[in-house]
């Protein structure tokens, strides 16, 4: 086989998705021909396809080498080291493909991800701001221009980039959620779709931003503070960790219970609980869902900042109450509402007075035995204030 017929055979492997196969061929033709930089292009292309993000951007990075005025190479290998955490090096390939299509929407928004994902915020902001002034209508610019702004706290600005969202997409759920929560609405329930877009968008450093940068320890307060509940029994036949995210909480309890269980609305935090292999069955599905959905029965329910995205906590409550055995516990944390009932606050996190916590809990059969004041985690130069509740089926 000569070289063309190779090279032509790579590319027709790799079209038909048959990738590692793909990459063999690419490989052998780079290494007849190293100072071809598309060889390089498609192989680094067929890395990332696979997976491979590591290879993928020593592929990408030869061709760019070989071939630096190329704007397509450099956004690829930013892509790449984007996907390998490797922020710093993602925004400089990013910056240099920008100098060379400074009109290319796609390079920019990526180059904001990049940033917002690297925990950068005040340049993603900017750029993602650039981006929606350059190409008008760019909703997920807006999106992201919205999303940052709220979390710098420019509760202002916020509400007037989801503003401008809702005049483009009036059907947007999670523009029109956080825009009422900024002008003082109520809304007992967010929409699905903010809290997958929040926690998919959020789960590559959701651990990390949590335990390193926000002080997060709840997942062990939580746990010391069951302990100290009385219980029949040293393990548990099945906990069910509600919301389970990245697995905090479950890698805190797995040691008392015989089965963990996960459920989760997001996607992306699946898939990182999934890879800690602490559980035995996750599921991807909204908590209420699955507890009206689910024949399981569980002693152990477990809701570590769960509930700061819920107002009304009746459907959780009754949910669980349906789903648990006669001697069940129930672990949940709230932010601390000073006033009576719960309040969605300018964060678009809710909080909730602990006698409305308790009143509600006993409407649905959960009898309160134990409760702790909790630092739920830092925010700026405060700590958030709430509370940490064991509660058991009572009777």
């Amino acid at each position: 086989m000569n070289l063309d017929t190779l090279y032509q055979e790579a590319i027709r492997l790799h079209r038909q998705g048959l990738l590692p196969e793909a990459i063999r061929s690419y490989s052998l033709v780079a290494g007849l021909t190293p100072e071809v930089a598309e060889v390089h292009y498609n192989l680094g292309l067929a890395y990332y396809e696979n997976g491979q993000f590591g290879l993928a951007i020593n592929a990408c990075r030869q061709a760019a080498i070989l071939c630096p005025a190329d704007p397509d190479i450099l956004y690829n290998l930013g892509l790449a080291c984007k996907k390998d955490h490797r922020y710093v090096e993602a925004e400089v390939a990013y910056r240099q493909a920008l100098t060379l299509a400074p009109a290319d929407p796609d390079i920019r928004y990526n180059l904001g991800c990049c940033y917002r994902d690297a925990g950068e915020l005040e340049q993603g902001r900017d750029i993602f701001a650039e981006l929606a002034g350059l190409t008008p209508g760019h909703l997920p610019a807006l999106n992201n221009l919205a999303y940052l702004h709220h979390l710098l706290g420019e509760y202002d600005a916020a509400r007037e980039a989801y503003g401008e969202i809702l005049r483009l997409d009036p059907d947007h759920a999670s523009a029109r959620y956080m825009h009422a929560v900024l002008v003082g609405t109520p809304v007992a329930v967010p929409p699905r779709e903010y809290i997958r877009s929040l926690f998919d968008h959020y789960s590559a450093t959701f651990e990390e931003n949590l335990t390193r940068d926000l002080e997060y320890t709840l997942h062990l307060d939580m746990r010391v503070l069951f302990d100290a509940a009385p219980r029949n029994k040293r393990y548990l036949d099945h906990a069910l960790d509600l919301g389970c995210g990245t697995g905090l909480a479950g890698g805190s309890f797995r040691s008392v219970c015989r089965l963990l269980s996960g459920v989760d609305l997001a996607a992306g935090m699946i898939e990182r609980a999934g890879e800690k292999q602490i559980y035995d069955l996750l599921h991807h599905e909204e908590i209420i869902t699955f507890l009206h959905h689910t024949s399981q029965l569980f002693d152990l329910f477990i809701a570590t900042d769960v509930l700061i995205y819920l107002g009304d906590l009746r459907p959780l409550f009754a949910a669980a109450a349906g789903r648990a055995t006669q001697d069940a516990f129930f672990c949940v944390s709230t932010e601390l509402a000073a006033t009576s009932g719960w309040i969605i606050q300018t964060t678009g996190r809710y909080a909730h007075h602990p006698d409305y916590v308790r009143e509600t809990a006993g409407e649905h059969g959960w009898l309160e035995l134990r409760f702790s004041p909790a630092a739920i985690r830092r925010e700026g130069d405060r700590r958030i204030k709430g509370n940490l509740f064991v509660f058991a089926r009572a009777g």
